[in-house]
């Protein structure tokens, strides 16, 4: 039987080679799927809201816009300040926008101006902590690693993508939206974890 190749497997090794990496990794991964519950969570509840298809669409386009600018300059921020601190600042502002989701859900207070804004805050600040990520990462790993690094990122990325909008119909459906909000308020705990444990 032939042996299998090295490469037909996922590359681990940047979780052994840096623990600090492995950690972000893990708090980023737990923190995106939550993300991924609140904004699918925020469209059925903007459709409930209002019965229209287009505001459902205009949370997307509302969320667009600041995700470019943010992700665009999110990248000078982290060369110019400290990146720990940018994106801890940055995950701060996201977490506060996805708990007063949360408050409003709650207390019955939520209205779509408030959907709106939310969803605007909270996409451009989580955009800027994806950038500042993304450019902590070459500090924490030697370069020969930083392949393997990208593909398990893109593991993150397929993770939110396919597991965060299905568990989010399943949330809102078996649990209610203040729920759902709040399930990913504590997720994104893991992601201060990873950022604060930082060299």
């Amino acid at each position: 039987m032939p042996r299998l190749r090295r490469d037909s497997f996922i590359d681990l090794r940047p979780f052994t080679a840096s623990p600090a990496f492995a950690r972000m990794w893990v708090g980023s991964t737990l923190a995106g799927l939550g993300g991924q519950l609140t904004i699918v969570a925020v469209m059925l509840h903007m459709y409930e809201l209002t019965g229209s298809t287009f505001a459902v669409s205009m949370i997307a386009v509302a969320g667009l816009v600041p995700m470019v600018i943010a992700g665009l300059y999110g990248g000078m921020l982290a060369d110019a300040f400290d990146r720990r601190r940018v994106a801890l600042i940055a995950a701060s502002v996201t977490w506060v926008s996805t708990f007063l989701l949360a408050v409003l859900a709650w207390g019955g207070l939520e209205t779509v101006a408030w959907l709106y804004a939310l969803s605007v805050v909270n996409s451009a600040a989580n955009s800027i902590v994806s950038a500042t990520r993304q450019a902590i990462v070459p500090r924490l790993l030697p370069r020969d690693l930083l392949p393997a690094a990208s593909a398990l990122n893109g593991i993150t990325m397929g993770i939110m993508v396919m597991g965060g909008p299905a568990l989010a119909g399943v949330l809102v459906a078996l649990t209610g939206y203040a729920w759902t909000y709040s399930i990913d308020v504590g997720l994104m705990l893991a992601n201060f974890l990873g950022l604060w444990s930082l060299p």
